[in-house]
């Protein structure tokens, strides 16, 4: 198997100079973000995907703080579409973070994430869960789980009707029932990159939290719904990269069809996490690349697990293979025309057994682009 060719494929056009990054990191307030010609009216970075079977068009939640945050790739034509997200709803309502589900009438749920910081908090309403019908074009607006916060990831368990979810500035974890249309905070998270949750065979929703902050741990927490509580596991994921705090923060999760849990995490490593054992597990698999982050963990159809990992344009498209337990790098993300590099990999989604999309983001330099990776 190898890679036969990848295109980037631009939503909009800007570029970031040296000296107008130097001078955003000195910016006071999270409204100098909005005000700025550039980064409010231009910059982008697609920041989660997902295939939708029933229409054959990737769903695409952008960072875009001009709030036109939801759109569609067609990886047929290779054509976007906006989908007219309400932005004028709120102006701090700038992205789709990490969390986009399909359900199987073929609606997309979403939940509205910030840039913001804490300064905008008091003045903000928080971010929705929504729901958006492909068929009809109309948005469903569900709830805003915790007031003034937003929503920075969530995973769906569809059997139960559950999305679980964590907030951004403030960092809880919820959980939301669609039927009776009702959130509640299950917990507080610490100092912790709220950026991914997991969600296992038996529908639990694991987490990390913060723990002893003087030491920089960061275990894992499993709430357990038919018990309705959750269980501070005192495990750590695996620490690849000691000194580097929050490396081993969960970054992505994969439940295959066997029902085990994968999890990479922000140092790139691949790890297997088991909940049935008289204690909870958390088994080092590898780490494929020496740059951190592991983003879009996909099984195959061929039981291959397929990932993407890196950053600073030293991103990768790896598989890993459960039997012989290992990896295979199929290559750098760049554009096997002109060599355009992605920068970070930030999300992943496979078409078919030989196409994926893989989503960047947070290029301090211009604004981000899908990649479209396309096997032999």
């Amino acid at each position: 198997m190898k890679i036969e060719r990848i295109t980037a494929h631009r939503l909009r056009e800007c570029e970031i100079s040296m000296e107008k990054w130097t001078h955003f990191t000195k910016w006071k307030a999270s409204e100098d973000w909005i005000e700025d010609e550039d980064f409010g009216k231009k910059w982008i970075s697609p920041t989660c995907i997902c295939y939708n079977p029933t229409d054959g068009l990737v769903y695409v939640g952008l960072t875009a703080l001009d709030r036109d945050i939801f759109y569609t790739f067609d990886p047929a034509t290779d054509s976007w579409t906006s989908l007219n997200y309400p932005g004028e709803r709120d102006r701090y309502g700038s992205k789709i973070h990490q969390g986009l589900e399909v359900d199987d009438e073929g609606r997309v749920y979403a939940g509205v994430a910030t840039l913001g910081d804490a300064d905008i908090w008091p003045k903000a309403t928080g971010g929705p869960i929504f729901r958006y019908d492909p068929r009809t074009g109309e948005y469903e607006f569900l709830c805003i789980p915790i007031e003034h916060d937003y929503v920075q990831g969530f995973v769906m368990d569809r059997r139960r009707g559950i999305i679980y979810g964590d907030t951004f500035p403030g960092r809880k974890m919820f959980r939301y029932d669609i039927g009776s249309d009702s959130a509640r905070v299950l917990t507080m998270l610490g100092d912790v990159s709220t950026e991914h949750l997991a969600l296992d065979a038996d529908g639990g929703a694991w987490h990390t939290y913060e723990l002893m902050q003087w030491a920089g741990r960061y275990p894992l927490l499993r709430y357990d719904p038919d018990r309705d509580e959750i269980d501070f596991t005192n495990v750590d994921l695996p620490d690849v990269s000691p000194g580097n705090k929050g490396s081993n923060q969960m970054d992505t999760a994969l439940l295959t069809a066997d029902g085990t849990l994968y999890v990479g995490t922000a140092a790139g490593a691949l790890v297997r996490v088991d909940h049935r054992g008289p204690e909870v597990t958390a088994t080092y698999l590898g780490k494929p690349f020496v740059a951190p982050r592991m983003k879009g963990l996909i099984e195959g159809p061929d039981g291959l697990i397929y990932g993407v990992s890196g950053g600073d344009y030293d991103t990768h498209f790896f598989t890993y293979d459960r039997e012989t337990g290992l990896f295979n790098n199929l290559g750098p993300i760049q554009d096997t025309r002109d060599g355009t590099r992605c920068w970070l990999a930030h999300h992943m989604c496979m078409v078919d057994a030989k196409t994926f999309i893989v989503a960047e983001s947070d290029n301090h330099f211009r604004a981000s682009f899908l990649f479209k990776v396309e096997l032999d």
